[in-house]
């Protein structure tokens, strides 16, 4: 799926960018209006789902429904789920969320260096740079504890241990900082999804004048091996 964000190109007409979700991940329908989107969401719960009951067929729309409305309230223009049966017989899931924040022009190299010295400012997280094609990405690591909500008349449930994963792509050509957020209490999984995440990034392109000048379709060898050691 390739994702062309428009409040880039509002807030720069001549520069925007574009990126590439992996297939792994299914689109919550970002860009519909509400009926549209609940609509798509029951069509992606049908697909994933397609042996499971009614009743677990509605409990993942609606799911997806949560995840989607609140990427809606962040700002989010891309969200999206990845689940899969692993070969322990597990149930994997992750959700992923991409936004972009207006920044004003500048030298990238400065931009990124504070942003690093910022982020790094958080105690429990570890952040990391590394590069990809399009240009310098600080990649920040957090734990997070997940409480489920409380059923009436039932004792409260045990946290939920989970991952949360940021990449930030300072873009001040087309004024954004692009944020690709990945959260997943599937923690065997996270360096599975953290190369997803990598890929995501490795596929962001500038657009100049609609003309893409990031790599095309097929990633370059360089591109492929920065994927297979980016994010630390």
């Amino acid at each position: 799926m390739s994702v062309e964000q428009e409040a880039a190109q509002l807030t720069s007409p001549e520069v925007g960018f574009t990126f590439d979700v992996p297939v792994a991940f299914h689109d919550l329908g970002m860009h519909l209006s509400d009926e549209q989107r609940w609509e798509h969401l029951e069509e992606v719960a049908a697909e994933v789902w397609s042996g499971g009951t009614p009743d677990q067929r509605s409990g993942v729309r609606q799911l997806y429904a949560d995840v989607a409305d609140a990427a809606a309230a962040d700002g989010a223009s891309y969200a999206g789920l990845c689940m899969f049966a692993t070969e322990d017989d597990r149930v994997s899931s992750a959700s992923l969320i991409v936004r972009s924040e207006t920044i004003e022009p500048g030298e990238v190299e400065a931009i990124a260096a504070i942003l690093h010295e910022t982020l790094s400012l958080d105690p429990d997280c570890d952040v990391y740079r590394t590069e990809v094609e399009a240009g310098p990405a600080l990649v920040q690591f957090t734990g997070l504890q997940w409480t489920p909500p409380v059923a009436e008349g039932q004792a409260p449930p045990a946290a939920i241990p989970m991952a949360r994963v940021d990449a930030y792509l300072p873009l001040p050509e087309a004024r954004s900082l692009l944020v690709m957020s990945l959260t997943t209490p599937s923690l065997p999984d996270l360096p599975h999804y953290v190369a997803l995440l990598s890929e995501l990034a490795e596929t962001v392109q500038l657009l100049d004048h609609g003309r893409s000048s990031g790599l095309p379709a097929q990633q370059s060898t360089e591109s492929a091996a920065r994927v297979a050691a980016a994010f630390g």
